[in-house]
């Protein structure tokens, strides 16, 4: 039996069409940083210096190359810091975005790595690019910890997931590991 010309493409265009939406896994691995924390990263990720000025102490940066994707982490110790609370340090560095026009939803109190956290979304303008992300202030033992990894916004379906991950598998050094 012979199948009409409109059903074979038919046929074709929606195989066309899944394989294009479907996406392949990100690959991750696993950074320690300073033997005080560790992350699951992309791949794709890898050290740079060119997101914030050097001399700003604690600072761990990291981007795809492009500037696709940034990561930002910020650690500081607890110890004879004068902010005594996870929430005062969110405040604190939500205070002043470097973004325009700055949209930052409610934060969440959630638990990751077995420490408290706050963690929220972005959004905003920097340069004339809409970008948006996803972060968190987390409150060790010892430390405070802020996370901040951003994209353009039209990559947001896209990134999203990744970002989620990078946020929740945070490790603590001074945890054991689960």
């Amino acid at each position: 039996m012979r199948y009409p010309a409109i059903i074979r493409f038919s046929a074709f265009f929606t195989i066309i069409v899944l394989f294009s939406y479907c996406k392949k896994p990100t690959e991750f691995k696993e950074i320690e940083v300073d033997n005080l924390f560790s992350l699951q990263v992309p791949v794709y990720l890898h050290p740079t210096g060119d997101l914030m000025p050097d001399n700003i102490p604690n600072i761990h940066q990291y981007d795809d190359s492009l500037g696709n994707i940034c990561l930002l982490i910020f650690d500081t110790s607890r110890i004879g810091f004068e902010i005594p609370t996870l929430k005062i340090f969110y405040d604190s560095m939500v205070a002043n975005p470097v973004m325009d026009s700055a949209h930052i939803l409610a934060p969440e109190l959630v638990k990751i790595d077995n420490d408290s956290a706050y963690e929220s979304e972005i959004t905003g303008k920097h340069n004339n690019a809409r970008l948006f992300g996803e972060l968190a202030a987390i409150a060790s033992k010892d430390r405070f910890y802020f996370i901040l990894t951003w994209s353009s916004l039209d990559r947001r379906d896209v990134l999203k997931q990744d970002m989620y991950k990078m946020l929740h598998s945070f490790h603590d050094m001074s945890h054991l590991k689960k």
